[in-house]
Parts: structure tokens; sequence; C-alpha cells
């Protein structure tokens, strides 16, 4: 469905600028309590992408100017839910997208009617098809105009498809933080200054896309954790309740995204435990960076860690592709990133 709705955009240059700020569009989405209240259950966000160009610019139509994707996971089940916020460079070229998926898609099986269009399928997937639906394979997608921007929400249950009303009640909570952020009527998520500061230093490896303060939740979807709720406890019982979270490209392969995190604690020697649990036996290089490749729970990726005062940080490099394995053209440049990271921490 995501293939579908990057190959189905308009080709006609720009002419307008976009209505609504990349940040407010996340400002405005679902936040966890959201998801758990719309879809039932325990839900978590994981690390949002700000796909703002250089990222994957080679395999983004002109006509989009940005898309924000938000990840959740319903705990201890396989559902998930995805939602990708795409915004165009005018309304006629969302209006001619949404009739171009129409003309592929079908009419879809109808449902509320909310923005400027929308369109509401079903399937049931098969686990040998998509293995990262195994377990939760009742798809339900909605995809929704509002002006020049495009929304498709994707819902992964274990048993049943969700009543038209379920998905009625998602599709106008997504419409109306999207007019909210149109509108200019949302509080910004966006990191403070100082939170942006705790971030990787300016640098040539790595262009910054965004920055928000993320609860400590998304730090094991963020480490494709076998066990969540475990490293959750890990940092809560720290006093660890939140994060500063910021999103880049990897300049030398803007397919590659890379996800920086900076967790504060009350001291030194709490910072330096949590980082002699997450390395156990393993040994640091010559800068004391803490690096593995990892592809137990999903398509490989890098992590390193560094510790430096009151500060636990990690830096995450994967494929913007949900099914394709980390580049080695992440190595190098995040071992240099790494190892120069601790000059940004304050104390």
């Amino acid at each position: 469905m995501i293939a579908v709705l990057a190959a189905a955009a308009c080709t006609t240059p720009f002419k307008t600028p976009p209505p609504a700020k990349l940040m407010d569009v996340y400002s405005g989405s679902p936040s966890p309590d959201d998801a758990s209240s719309l879809l039932g259950g325990e839900w978590w966000t994981a690390a949002p992408t700000f796909a703002a160009r250089p990222l994957n610019d080679s395999n983004t139509v002109e006509q989009i100017q940005y898309t924000v994707i938000r990840r959740y996971v319903n705990i201890g089940t396989a559902e998930t839910w995805v939602i990708r916020y795409t915004q165009l460079d005018k309304a006629s070229s969302a209006s001619t997208l949404m009739s171009n998926l129409e003309n592929s898609l079908g009419s879809g099986t109808g449902g509320k009617n909310v923005g400027d269009k929308a369109l509401y399928y079903q399937d049931k997937l098969s686990a040998t098809a998509d293995s990262t639906t195994n377990g939760a394979p009742y798809e339900s997608v909605v995809i929704i105009r509002v002006g020049s921007l495009i929304i498709q929400s994707v819902w992964n249950r274990n048993s049943g498809f969700p009543s038209s009303d379920e998905v009625g009640k998602v599709a106008s909570r997504l419409v109306s933080g999207v007019k909210a952020a149109v509108d200019g009527k949302v509080k910004s998520a966006a990191a403070s200054t100082d939170d942006v500061a705790q971030l990787p230093p300016a640098n040539a490896f790595l262009t910054l896309l965004g920055a928000v303060e993320l609860p400590i939740e998304a730090l094991p979807l963020m480490l494709n954790a076998s066990a969540p709720t475990k490293v959750v406890d890990l940092f809560k019982q720290e006093a660890v309740d939140d994060f500063v979270y910021g999103d880049y490209v990897l300049n030398t392969d803007t397919s590659m995204e890379v996800q920086a995190a900076v967790l504060t604690f009350n001291s030194a020697s709490a910072a330096a435990r949590m980082f002699d649990t997450f390395k156990g036996s393993a040994s640091v290089d010559a800068n004391g960076v803490l690096h593995y490749y990892l592809d137990l729970n999903g398509p490989g990726q890098y992590d390193y860690y560094v510790v430096s005062g009151r500060h636990f940080a990690l830096l995450i490099c994967r494929s913007t592709s949900p099914t394709e394995a980390a580049s080695r053209a992440c190595e190098q440049p995040l071992e240099t990133v790494a190892a120069a990271w601790p000059a940004a921490f304050a104390d």
C-alpha cells in the first residue's frame, strides 16, 4: 500500500508552498493515549520518521514536500498502527493522487465521509506474503485527503476487522488533527533549543530532519527489543520517563535514516550502570563506543551507544525501506559521530 501511494503521485512542477508545517502535522497526530482510546488495548508509540528531503530523495516524486510517519504497537500483541501524512505541493496534486489510488485500488468498502475525500479498504493478509503482519493479518486502511495533504492509516488487528464505527472514529481523529495543523492551532511538540543541543554536534555526515521529546516506551520499539516492557522497567527504575529524539538522514546514503536518543539520569553512576547493562560482556572500541549490528527482530540495523556524565545516548542507522537491511555506508560516519558526541553534553 505504501508503494502504491508513492507511485500514484503525479509529475507536474511545484506551484504553491505547503499549507501545513511538518512539525505541526506531527504535533496534531494521535498520542499513545489517543491510540489506546481509539483502538483498545495498550498502545505505545515508536520513534517518528520526518521524511523531508534529502531523506530518500531519489525515490520521492517532486510533488511530495514531506511525509511524517507515526508508528504504534499494541503491547503484548502483534497489532500495529502506522499513519503516513504526505504533504503535496497543492490541492490539485493531492486530488489527482486520490483519483489515481481509487482507480488502482477500487472504491473500497465505503465509510464515514471525512475530509475532502476518504477511501476505506480491508484485506486479509497472508503471513507468507508479508511476514511483518504475522499474527495480525486483518488490515484496515483509510486514505483521506484534506486539502493538499494525504493521510494514510494502516491498522493491523489480530482477529477480525474493526467495525465501520471504529474506523470512522479513527478517520475523524486523523482529520481533526490535520485541520488543527493547517490552521496553526496545535501546540508544537518540537524539542527545545537546549534539548537539541544534546543531540550529535553539527557534522558533515548527518542532516537533522526533526527533533522531539518522546516517552521512554518508544525506546525499546526503536531497538526492536523482544521484551519491551522489561526495557522500560529498567529505565523507570532510574526515574527516566522520557528522552530527546533526533531524526536524521545519512548524507553519504540518503536511503538510510539515522535516529538519535539522549537519556539523562539523576547521576553519572546511574548512566554508567545502564551503559554496562547494555554492554554486558561485549567490548567497546578505542573511543569508548559500544556498537552492534542487529537483525534478530527485523531488518538489520546498526546501534551505537555512548555514555558521558549523566547522559546515556545511542545512534541507530536503518534503511528507509522496512524490508531492507542497513547499508555498510552507516559504519564509518556513525563511528565518527558517536566518538565526537560526548562533547555535546554539558554535564
